[in-house]
């Protein structure tokens, strides 16, 4: 076989029921020049059985007998991949057809792209669609500071050129891919492609749903690494950033309005993030904050004009009287 376009690593752990749709997805891509690197590891169930009946030349196979996690086994398939690009599928996601033709493309017409996301639909362990995109697409330019807050791509969407591999680091298990994703976000150009490329399944066994507290210890220290570069500790203001009440207070919205300020004033004095980017993100961020606290009534509409975080819009107006106005007619 000529040399593959672009390798796909698969890791592959006790993932009988899901493995075999994931590889066919991957053989039946419109892009023929590809190479599979199926990592099983360390899989007890029927996983290696079903992988062996696969007869495709451009499938490799690689086993350890002893478990790696997902991280050492994406590193195992990285060091065998032949392709000039490199992407990857979790062995529960599927591929649509035209995934790895829509990402060559774009980086064949964006060469300053170095990784490169997609959208990707969310389905459930049956496969029924679960509704909006698991990925919110958002400019290039606005990734790296919306990784101070979240990982924003989606593993088995991603696509890298060779010269951007890096290794998974296993000590970030299970958020090794955001810890690489703010490695690269400093070196190289992250684009999502706004096209649903992916079917990303939701399920019990997500490595997420499985290690809850390993996940929030790892995206701590990811979240602290970055804030050091910003002149600042990691504190609680942050976290709950993205663990949002249900029934926010008063008090705090206004201690995550003080938290966000100190980050622009930080990146002013530091600037880590290019100001105008970071400073729309921290704006969207207030935006959806008060939002989210629509149950503070309609005093909330002054509380987001007053901040100096506020970047109105008319959508944005609507939205929030849209949230507002049924509390207020019910007065």
């Amino acid at each position: 076989m000529s040399t593959p376009l672009v390798s796909v690593i698969m890791p592959v752990h006790n993932a009988a029921p899901y493995v075999e749709a994931a590889i066919r997805s991957v053989l039946e891509q419109t892009v023929e020049r590809l190479e599979l690197i199926v990592v099983d590891d360390a899989s007890t169930d029927d996983s290696p059985q079903i992988i062996s009946r696969f007869s495709d030349p451009r499938i490799c196979r690689l086993r350890s007998e002893t478990p790696l996690n997902a991280a050492g086994a994406r590193n195992l398939g990285l060091a065998q991949a032949q392709g000039g690009m490199v992407a990857f599928l979790d062995a529960d996601d599927l591929a649509l057809p035209h995934r790895l033709e829509a990402q060559l493309r774009t980086f064949q017409e964006q060469p300053e792209i170095g990784v490169l996301g997609s959208l990707a639909e969310s389905i459930d362990e049956n496969s029924n669609a679960l509704g909006d995109s698991f990925v919110v697409p958002r400019p290039p330019d606005e990734i790296p500071a919306t990784l101070l807050f979240q990982n924003c791509l989606a593993l088995s969407t991603v696509m890298l050129r060779r010269a951007w591999i890096r290794p998974f680091c296993p000590a970030f298990a299970p958020a090794e891919d955001y810890d690489l994703w703010v490695h690269l976000a400093a070196e190289t150009r992250i684009a999502i492609l706004p096209k649903r490329l992916v079917r990303y399944r939701t399920h019990v066994e997500n490595v997420s749903s499985r290690q809850p507290e390993k996940m929030a210890a790892a995206v701590a220290s990811i979240w602290s690494r970055q804030l050091t570069q910003l002149g600042l500790h990691l504190a609680p203001s942050h976290s709950l950033l993205s663990h949002w009440p249900v029934h926010p207070t008063r008090s705090q919205l206004h201690e995550a309005e003080q938290w966000l300020l100190a980050l622009r004033t930080a990146n002013a004095q530091r600037q880590v993030y290019a100001r105008p980017a970071f400073d729309r993100v921290l704006a969207a961020r207030w935006f959806s904050l008060c939002l989210d606290s629509w149950l503070l009534g309609f005093s909330l509409w002054s509380i987001y004009h007053r901040s100096p975080l506020a970047a109105p819009t008319t959508k944005r107006r609507a939205l929030l009287l849209r949230r507002l106005l049924p509390r207020l007619l019910r007065r």
